[in-house]
């Protein structure tokens, strides 16, 4: 019987596999708007606040349904919370190709920002559970780096595609990327195996939705580790969204060569990442210097966004400095990623990674908002200083944390 259980139970090789396979299906499905999404909302009438205020709406979303959904992931399970998001963001797509007035755009983005919240932490939630299940053991941070990696080639070959295609027809990206999530839920659906949701009752996941949404507030609000990590989340993300809505305006005028010339770019900052998420990951493994590390990386990408700021009209210099900014918000994800997960038990996994990306996406709705004024008053140089000087702020946060929260701890849920 033992031989018989030890045969079904999947190894750390397989379900490592099976987690990067899903991750990078579903890169595919926005990546064929990255770049082009800021210039699409630009050819369609919309200010830059306008445009920052249409994926600020997204991020209230968010804040809205991301416990929600996550407790909903929780209790009737990662795969079909994460199927049912993929089919939310297709129609979400389907909307936005026929869209040309601000209202349908933030139809659109409502619905995919519940698509988003379905599967938003179910890969994850999801992976790490069938990893501690199949015996993985040690630091995490490898195995998110793997998938930042994975899923920015994903990232750059879908962005490129869509930039080429966007210079036919500005529109049609919205139709690749509405495929590339029909291709991420069938990937999914044959993936996401050993799910540990139950069967769906309305009446008793109701009853847990409410008590695990109580939970992950007052569990996020009261662990110091789990408050301090997501509000620095939320100022970086304040920081860095507008940003990323921004650059694709300033190259593309800059340079003048076709929408084309955002897709290449993307995946020279994408490159960028990749290498600093890279190099974190071959340092030696020393918990108590995460610190230090988290601390010079955001520092530095803070500085030099506001470098960036102040270079005006010199777009390859602003190319250069963002490449060595992108070195640095490379390095946070997968030591944040990792070290933000071995706070939680399994049991609360999707749902206070749910609290942080609500308070993060709180934070990004703010920043898009103040940053989207800055630019079109005063330009994007200023809002781009205005964005590095924010980003610092989060450093305080990660020196806050005492060393010893590197070591592994359970938030258990108290017994009803």
């Amino acid at each position: 019987m033992t031989r018989e259980v030890s045969k079904q139970r999947p190894t750390v090789r397989e379900v490592t596999r099976r987690y990067y396979s899903v991750w990078w299906a579903y890169s595919f499905g926005g990546a064929f708007l990255f770049g082009v999404y800021p210039l699409f909302l630009r050819a369609r009438g919309l200010s830059q606040f306008e445009i920052n205020s249409v994926l600020a709406i997204y991020f209230a979303m968010l804040v809205l349904t991301d416990v929600p959904t996550g407790a909903f992931a929780d209790a009737i399970g990662r795969r079909r919370a994460f199927l049912l998001g993929c089919a939310l963001r297709m129609l979400a797509f389907f909307v936005y190709f026929f869209a040309h007035h601000y209202w349908v755009f933030v139809i659109a983005e409502s619905i995919d920002g519940i698509g988003t919240t379905f599967g938003n932490g179910a890969i994850d939630a999801w992976g790490v559970e069938a990893l501690d299940e199949a015996g993985f053991e040690g630091l995490k941070d490898r195995l998110f780096s793997r998938v930042s990696q994975l899923t920015s080639l994903g990232f750059m070959g879908g962005a490129v595609i869509g930039a080429y295609v966007a210079d036919i027809n500005i529109a049609w990206p919205w139709l690749l990327g509405s495929a590339g999530y029909l291709m991420a839920a069938v990937v999914g659906g044959f993936m996401m195996h050993n799910d540990r949701g139950s069967s769906f009752d309305l009446r008793a996941t109701m009853s847990q939705l409410v008590g695990r949404i109580s939970d992950a507030f007052r569990l996020g609000f009261t662990r110091r580790e789990v408050l301090l990590l997501s509000i620095a989340n939320a100022i970086q993300i304040g920081a860095w969204a507008p940003y990323w809505l921004e650059w694709p305006r300033y190259f593309t005028d800059s340079y003048g060569v076709g929408i084309w010339i955002v897709g290449w770019l993307y995946c020279l900052l994408t490159i960028a990442r990749m290498l600093g998420a890279e190099a974190v990951v071959r340092l030696p493994a020393d918990h108590n210097a995460r610190i230090a590390r988290l601390n010079w990386a955001v520092a530095g990408g803070g500085v030099l966004l506001i470098v960036a700021g102040t270079a005006g009209a010199r777009p390859t210099l602003v190319l250069g400095v963002l490449f060595l900014m992108n070195l640095c918000t490379g390095a946070v994800q997968p030591i944040v990623s990792s070290w933000f997960n071995e706070q939680i038990d399994s049991a609360n996994r999707a749902t206070l990674i749910s609290f942080e990306s609500t308070l993060g996406t709180l934070g990004g709705s703010i920043g898009l908002l103040i940053n989207g004024y800055i630019a079109d008053r005063y330009g994007l140089g200023p809002a781009w200083q205005f964005a590095g000087l924010i980003s610092l702020a989060a450093v305080p946060c990660y020196l806050a944390l005492r060393p010893r929260l590197a070591s592994p701890a359970i938030i258990a849920r108290p017994a009803s």
